[in-house]
């Protein structure tokens, strides 16, 4: 078979795969609008005058932030508000996918695979960043392959519109005000090499999907030439890196994995009850983690490990059970670095999904 024989026949391979992913894409999408549409009503917009008086305090108070007059008059004199960017905020889907039809998605043969030649091709400046910021690197390929498809859909919606628009509408106005004038400040300070700052519909930017607070305080210029998470796979990766391990109250340990799924025992029913945390603090997913215990301790109890062999006898490393879809479904004793991927997104199915791609791109 001649070379390029090879070639093509490699290109076409990853068009089915990429075709494959891309079906998926489109249908997950069509399940989780069917979701909520009956149920979402169209919100009320603002009048004219409602939203330019809003905007006129918005761009006082950015003034006063020290954005400079040319900014926010070239960033906010045109901005309207997008009702269907109102819509995609409120109108989440209802958490009726199950985590098997999440990973279904997400983890799927197409981002394995291009995941495994990424950390291949890469491996040099990988191994670096990774040493540099003490963290194994297939955590890094993982999140951008989750994110944003390694860098292939990084959104195209005017990033002023989106929290400009999620900042008027009170649902979460505190938060998206904070979005608005770190977007203000990065084009500012002219932090965007293309000068248009474009992402997802929640204001999330670049191969990493930062969003404006994440971006000045995480995002990374690896390679010298200006920060550059759009278009620089390294800058991506650093700063991927910056973040995860510059959580100050929990560092990322390179000793460990994420975790790992987990056989419960038979009495399951009975000690659940017994494992769950009291007053747990922090989001969503944080607190519905179990108790720590360490390995030995979960063994004690009964759980195995997924080939039903007895766990790790590390004493030293703390475990705590999350059942993302309860007890009668998967479950997963996750280690200290698994609160760092709930940092990024706080989402059971997330953190585990980004766990599990990173075991798959490595075996």
């Amino acid at each position: 078979m001649s070379k390029y024989k090879l070639i093509n026949t490699y290109e076409f391979v990853f068009f089915l795969l990429f075709l494959t992913m891309l079906l998926k894409t489109i249908f997950f999408m069509f399940i989780s609008l069917s979701l909520f549409a009956k149920d979402c009503s169209k919100p009320n917009m603002p009048s004219e005058d409602e939203w330019n008086n809003w905007l006129d305090e918005i761009k006082i108070e950015a003034f006063a932030k020290g954005i400079s007059k040319e900014t926010i008059n070239i960033s906010l004199n045109n901005v309207k508000p997008q009702k269907k960017i109102i819509l995609r905020d409120r109108c989440q889907p209802e958490s009726t996918i199950t985590l098997k039809e999440y990973l279904y998605y997400r983890v799927d043969k197409a981002r394995i695979v291009i995941g495994k030649n990424l950390l291949k091709e890469e491996e040099n400046i990988l191994e670096k960043i990774g040493d540099h910021f003490n963290i194994q690197p297939r955590f890094i390929v993982s999140i951008l392959g989750m994110e944003s498809y390694y860098g292939r859909n990084q959104g195209n919606i005017d990033t002023i519109t989106a929290v400009t628009t999620l900042a008027f509408d009170r649902r979460r106005s505190d938060f998206y005000k904070k979005q608005l004038f770190a977007a203000l400040k990065i084009l500012d300070d002219e932090l965007v090499p293309s000068g248009k700052l474009v992402g997802s519909w929640g204001g999330a930017v670049g191969m990493t999907q930062m969003i404006p607070t994440t971006f000045l305080e995480s995002a990374y210029d690896w390679d010298g030439k200006g920060i550059d998470i759009w278009n620089s796979k390294p800058d991506a990766f650093a700063s991927i890196a910056n973040y995860l391990t510059s959580i100050d109250k929990n560092p990322w340990h390179t000793d460990s994995t994420w975790g790992r799924e987990v056989i419960p025992p038979s009495n399951i029913k009975d000690i659940y009850p017994t494992l769950k945390q009291k007053n747990p603090k922090g989001c969503g997913a944080v607190k519905r983690r179990s108790v720590a215990k360490s390995l030995p301790e979960w063994s004690k109890l009964g759980f195995k490990t997924i080939n039903n062999e007895i766990l790790p006898q590390r004493s030293d490393l703390e475990a705590r059970l999350v059942a993302p879809d309860g007890i009668t479904g998967r479950m997963f004793l996750v280690y200290p670095n698994y609160k760092n991927l709930l940092y990024y997104n706080c989402s059971s199915y997330y953190a585990i999904s980004i766990g599990l791609l990173s075991d798959k791109i490595i075996n």
